[in-house]
């Protein structure tokens, strides 16, 4: 890997670290009764970051690399890496002790309609789906690009399934109404 693409993944591999570490962090909640529904929503969603792992190693030993790829591809692709994380962290700051990472609802659980949810339901999945696209672009790498995204965009796919369902269930019509209204993680198109 050249000396360039090796600063521009390692940045990358620094903004993903921190970015994992900060989430899987303990944060102290009071405790909240919740029902869990999240029937392996989660599981999917670590069996995806670990595809995008063995990514970073194989873009880090070079095979894959996108032909042609420059200073400017690498450093848009930082760019949509952090504005994911910050799209990301804006989302689940609005949830606040509703969010977890299972898919839960939990005792007063409020349907949330503002902010980023005002156009989609699901613009914590956004975030990731960008700043894992990033990552890719930083890599200026094939297979990473292709073992971020690809998996986590199946692993999403169910976890949203599972909990729009789980969501319908425990809002009934004011969740249709709002599914009816806004989409789910493209703004304008999905």
């Amino acid at each position: 890997m050249p000396g360039d693409n090796v600063l521009s993944a390692g940045a990358a591999t620094a903004v993903l670290g921190i970015w994992w570490a900060i989430e899987l962090a303990p944060h102290r909640h009071q405790a909240i009764p919740s029902r869990d529904s999240d029937k392996g929503s989660l599981l999917a969603l670590n069996v995806a970051h670990g595809f995008q792992l063995v990514g970073m190693l194989v873009g880090f030993l070079g095979v894959g690399r996108i032909d042609g790829a420059d200073a400017p591809l690498r450093l848009s692709g930082l760019g949509l890496m952090v504005a994911g994380i910050a799209v990301r962290w804006t989302a689940i700051h609005a949830l606040g002790v509703f969010f977890t990472g299972r898919v839960q609802i939990r005792e007063g659980h409020a349907l949330m309609r503002t902010g980023l949810y005002s156009r989609l339901r699901h613009p914590a999945y956004a975030g990731s789906m960008l700043a894992y696209f990033g990552l890719g672009l930083a890599f200026s790498n094939w297979w990473t690009l292709a073992c971020s995204v690809l998996p986590y965009l199946v692993a999403i796919g169910y976890r949203i399934h599972v909990e729009e369902a789980v969501l319908q269930e425990t809002f009934g019509p004011a969740y249709a109404q709002y599914a009816r209204t806004t989409k789910r993680i493209v703004p304008w198109l999905y």
